[in-house]
């Protein structure tokens, strides 16, 4: 996690233009351009690391006032991880490790598999996920997961890669044990494997539906454009709250 903010930071030292703005998460007004057409990733936050997601993310959870109260982040990115451990009443924060024993504690993080979750019902009043469904082997188990462990009302919000001008594509499934591939393997950066983190999910036009036929009430894409946060082009957050 560290060592992927430490290399956005490099490059954006090296090669970014300066872009403006305050970052929400620490407040720092280094901004700077690394990529002009990735209105996702592409203004870095040289005193956190953050990107526009994140940036758009956290200001969703601060003009809802969902960051106060008990929490659960899957996979957080280090900007993320600071602001809320500050914010929130309690915040858990996880990644998932294959050979280690499940819900076991590794440093400040719990060990949890989102599919088979070690926590009780009705455990958070937030959960957030940042660029990991599209991960998760079986996200629509993940996702019923997920909201089994909110209190009624809670809130999933989470950022994911999606298009909006077609369906979800299932790009690879895990059956007996093993990873089967429909599309050629595709892998994203991952702060806990240098490897890398296997699309499995692209995510289309039908997710918020997929996310309500998992057990939310309700979930809604959040349009957040906010050059002062340093987000100058739309961005997607999601909002999922469980029924009451």
């Amino acid at each position: 996690m560290q060592a992927q903010w430490k290399r956005r930071r490099r490059a954006a030292h090296v090669v970014g233009a300066p872009a403006g703005g305050r970052c929400p998460l620490c407040a720092g007004e280094r901004l700077r351009t690394i990529d002009a057409v990735n209105p996702r990733e592409g203004i870095v936050c040289i005193d956190c690391g953050s990107v526009p997601r994140q940036r758009a993310l956290s200001a969703t959870l601060a003009a809802r006032g969902l960051a106060a109260g008990c929490v659960h982040e899957s996979s957080p990115s280090l900007c993320t991880f600071v602001w809320l451990r500050q914010a929130a009443r309690e915040l858990v924060a996880s990644y998932y490790w294959p050979d280690r024993r499940p819900g076991a504690r590794v440093g400040a993080f719990r060990n949890v598999d989102l599919r088979t979750q070690p926590f009780g019902e009705t455990r958070f009043d937030l959960v957030v996920t940042q660029d990991v469904l599209e991960h998760v082997p079986e996200p629509r188990a993940a996702l019923r997961e997920i909201h089994r462990t909110l209190r009624p009302g809670g809130a999933h919000v989470f950022t994911v890669p999606r298009s909006q001008h077609r369906d979800t594509v299932t790009r690879a499934e895990l059956r007996d044990g093993r990873m089967h591939h429909h599309l050629p393997p595709e892998y994203h950066r991952d702060p806990v494997d240098r490897g890398g983190a296997l699309v499995v999910t692209d995510w289309g036009r039908d997710l918020e539906a997929a996310v309500v036929a998992t057990g939310a009430a309700t979930c809604t894409a959040v349009g957040v454009q906010d050059p002062a946060i340093g987000v100058p082009r739309p961005v997607e957050v999601f909002v999922a709250v469980t029924p009451t």
